[in-house]
């Protein structure tokens, strides 16, 4: 399941917590961005111990700026408010999925009570 942004202190708060958290910055008007959208839940769904949510760069510009969003989509991973990956674009389901596990096993200090395969 995923969580849409609609507050800088929820995303605040998410950011700060010993877990990661990955991140879709996306647009309504972005046709690859309504492409990932059904893939990067189907994956959300498979990885209780990361947070996936959803940035609408529109609504959420402060944040869109804070992290140098450029370009959609981007997929930015978090622990603890430090970022530690970066998915940028489109990409199949199978590809998006080894990048989220190969990320996710990479921040070590976040996944210490947490197992990926």
């Amino acid at each position: 399941m995923t969580l849409d942004i609609t507050h800088e202190t929820e995303w605040n708060t998410l950011v700060s917590d010993k877990k990661i958290v990955a991140a879709d910055f996306w647009a309504p008007w972005c046709p690859y961005c309504i492409r990932l959208k059904p893939i990067f839940e189907s994956i959300a769904s498979k990885y209780p111990d990361i947070r996936f949510v959803k940035v609408n760069v529109d609504e959420q510009q402060e944040l869109a700026s804070r992290y140098g969003i450029r370009g959609i989509p981007v997929i930015k991973f978090f622990c603890e408010e430090k970022e530690v990956g970066e998915i940028v674009g489109y990409m199949p389901q199978d590809e998006l999925e080894k990048k989220v596990i190969e990320i996710g096993n990479g921040a070590h200090a976040c996944l210490a009570n947490t197992s990926l395969k």
